[in-house]
């Protein structure tokens, strides 16, 4: 742990870790966070060395009105029988769970057209159609991510409701249309900024391990900050992915690369897992995020992440040759709609060359470049004659 002046840490009985700060002569003053992680220690710590305790601002929270009670054949009807649903369904992961619920929530309070005193929960189910999914999108169009996760609930919703008879087909959700994004997303590493980060954290250190973690296996933060030594056997990194653990199950099996390997020597031997915070325990998916993006930005590489060295790996995949399925494999996807992502950049270049080397032989007989002056061209692309 960093040691600052006049910070003082200690330990409740509970396991809980408290910090303050006594100055000489006055009374110690409690900092109101639980680690030195946290964004906001900074601030604690600076005002309290000013003899002040600091405080969150308070956030301006808009009171959320209840849902009345739902009415026979309403679409909030259906909505409470798909929680039941949800609730006992052992398939999806609890955060999946909650954020189908926290967006139909949000549709039900929606009301069916500005002004209206109704709201599309009370609408019975085969009143609410394709137009009603195309106005709650259509609403947020200036945020696409969250119009298009809301389109996603209410067709998860009715996916389960049609077959079990509670609704009528087509899917409403099927006929509306999304809004398409062209954001990249996490920015993709490359070598240029690889090599900048290992310079600010060489190895040894525990932003080089993450970074090896990351890279050399491709995947993401919920699975780096769970490995250890119990999962390597014979040369190899054997996990099952976190994402859709219960209904997936899907079991990986990763060579462990020599960088990775030279890394993984530092670690001792025992930690249960490779990363750990400054307390010794394994990280959460947030808390790491948080703390490699601290890193990245040590490194002046503001705007990088974790989730950005997933994809950086795919995109140097593609560039080396490696086929669609390879990448999947790695990745561990199940189609190859976000691997191609990766894969058409390197499919363009290479159409695109193979186009040029063509239009060359046509033009210059096979030459790369214009011919030298006196030499007499094979004839132009059109076909007519040189005069």
């Amino acid at each position: 742990m960093q040691k600052l002046k006049y910070l003082k840490v200690d330990k409740t009985r509970h396991g809980q870790t408290r910090f303050y700060v006594r100055l000489v002569g006055k009374p110690k003053i409690r900092l109101p966070v639980d680690s030195m992680e946290d964004p906001n220690f900074g601030l604690a710590y600076a005002a309290a060395l000013n003899g002040e305790v600091w405080r969150p601002a308070a956030k301006e929270t808009r009171p959320q009105p209840k849902l009345a009670k739902a009415l026979p054949g309403s679409l909030r009807a259906l909505c409470e029988r798909y929680y039941a649903f949800l609730h006992a369904d052992p398939r999806l992961e609890p955060i999946t769970k909650a954020n189908r619920r926290k967006f139909l929530e949000e549709v039900c309070r929606e009301p069916p057209s500005p002004g209206s005193k109704l709201s599309m929960g009370d609408m019975p189910v085969g009143r609410f159609d394709a137009t009603h999914v195309q106005a709650i999108v259509d609403r947020r169009v200036a945020t696409p991510e969250a119009a298009n996760v809301r389109r996603k609930a209410i067709s998860a919703l009715f996916k389960w409701a049609i077959p079990r008879g509670h609704a009528k087909g087509p899917n409403p959700a099927k006929l509306a249309e999304g809004i398409r994004t062209h954001s990249e997303g996490h920015r993709t590493w490359g070598e240029a900024e690889i090599e900048r980060f290992v310079k600010q954290h060489p190895l040894g250190t525990k932003a080089y391990l993450a970074l090896a973690l990351l890279l050399c296996l491709g995947q993401r933060r919920a699975d780096v900050i769970r490995l250890g030594r119990q999962h390597v056997k014979d040369g190899a990194i054997h996990f099952v992915q976190q994402k859709n653990e219960k209904r997936m199950h899907k079991h990986m099996r990763l060579a462990i690369l020599p960088m990775l390997a030279e890394a993984l020597e530092t670690v001792p031997k025992t930690q249960l897992t490779f990363l750990q915070t400054e307390y010794g325990k394994p990280f959460t998916a947030a808390g790491f995020g948080g703390w490699f993006r601290d890193r990245c930005d040590e490194a002046s590489l503001q705007g990088y992440s974790a989730h950005g060295l997933r994809k950086g790996l795919q995109a140097m995949g593609a560039d080396a040759g490696l086929s669609d399925r390879e990448l999947m494999a790695i990745a561990g996807h199940e189609s190859a709609t976000e691997t191609t992502r990766y894969t058409r950049k390197r499919d363009r270049d290479l159409l695109a060359q193979s186009g040029i080397d063509k239009l060359s032989a046509a033009r210059f007989g096979n030459r790369t470049g214009p011919p030298s002056e006196g030499v007499q061209e094979s004839g132009p692309i059109s076909g007519k004659k040189p005069s």
